[in-house]
């Protein structure tokens, strides 16, 4: 597997080497009781993926120095999509630091149409630059321009996520509805040979997965894909509506529709007994970490696929 960076900001790009441990002996020390949650995730990923950094990169140099490139945007709400000048910016640090640049789109509405043919006019100025979509809307823009190549993100993968799932109490269901419940959520549409076959012939050849138990065996069956494996967040669940906004607006189910004060720029939600489901909002989307790492060997041997680390939110 190849090692690239997911930052949905240009802060998070620019400040990326301190937020690269070197060893397992720092990241230690770095951890205490009032740590935020995101610290704490990025600092006990990082001893995780330098546990395996072997067997996923076959190569035990720095982690700043595995970086093959940069997943740049949020693709979670679309009053968060970069503006040009930001794009521009990370750009600019990619190349100069050598990473491939990949642009990352959240869902899109309507409302934001506009704005999308606008980044992709600017972008495909450059042959062979990569997008993640994660709407058919955004999709349907992008193949458009014959020098922009699609990435399929999280929203193309049909899994359903149930978050409470690993903390249910064995005495409230029973083993062997548990295993079938269990086996339901391992399975996605791209298991599916005409489905991968119909993203072939659109000049799509590459998808997105999270961290969970998810069959993957078809990656070597044709039509081949290849994918994006994201880590250490689980998205479980997003919307059109905001809590955060609501919760400074003082609304419940509050659709922000064009003029968003971006709250969430410096907030984010915790949800009851969080220490115990693990369950929290940042932007308009709840979230879980899955810090243990179980990639299938089809996956980290295939060169070609990549490893997402989201080093923050």
């Amino acid at each position: 597997m190849k090692l690239y960076i997911k930052t949905n900001t240009l802060k998070i790009l620019k400040n990326l080497s301190t937020l690269l441990p070197h060893a397992l002996s720092k990241s230690d020390t770095l951890i205490d009781i009032d740590s935020s949650h995101e610290y704490i995730s990025n600092i006990q990923s990082a001893k995780e993926i330098l546990k395996h950094q072997d067997t996923l990169f076959y190569d035990n140099k720095e982690l700043s120095k595995l970086i093959k490139g940069i997943y740049f945007g949020n693709s979670s709400c679309e009053h968060l999509i970069p503006q040009i000048k930001d794009i521009v910016e990370a750009k600019n640090i990619c190349e100069d630091k050598h990473y491939n640049f990949v642009f990352v789109f959240p869902p899109i509405s309507q409302n934001k149409q506009e704005e999308v043919v606008y980044i992709c006019e600017f972008l495909a100025k450059k042959k062979d630059t990569e997008i993640v979509v994660n709407d058919i809307g955004t999709l349907n823009i992008v193949l458009k321009y014959k020098s922009l190549k699609p990435i399929l993100g999280l929203n193309f993968t049909k899994v359903i996520k149930n978050a409470f799932l690993d903390n249910v109490p064995q005495f409230d269901i029973s083993t062997s509805k548990l295993k079938n419940q269990k086996k339901l959520l391992s399975h996605s549409e791209f298991e599916n040979k005409s489905v991968r076959e119909f993203y072939k012939s659109l000049g799509v050849g590459r998808f997105t997965v999270e961290n969970i138990d998810i069959n993957l065996e078809f990656m070597c069956d044709v039509p081949k894909m290849q994918v994006d494996f994201y880590y250490p967040y689980i998205t479980i669940a997003n919307s059109k509506a905001c809590d955060i906004a609501g919760c400074f607006e003082d609304k419940r189910a509050y659709f922000v529709y064009d003029d968003c004060s971006k709250y969430c720029n410096f907030a984010s939600l915790e949800f009851k007994h969080s220490d115990t489901l693990g369950l929290r909002q940042r932007y308009n989307s709840i979230y879980k970490t899955n810090i243990l790492l179980d990639i299938p060997k089809i996956v980290y041997k295939n060169n070609r696929n990549r490893f997402i680390w989201e080093v923050f939110l």
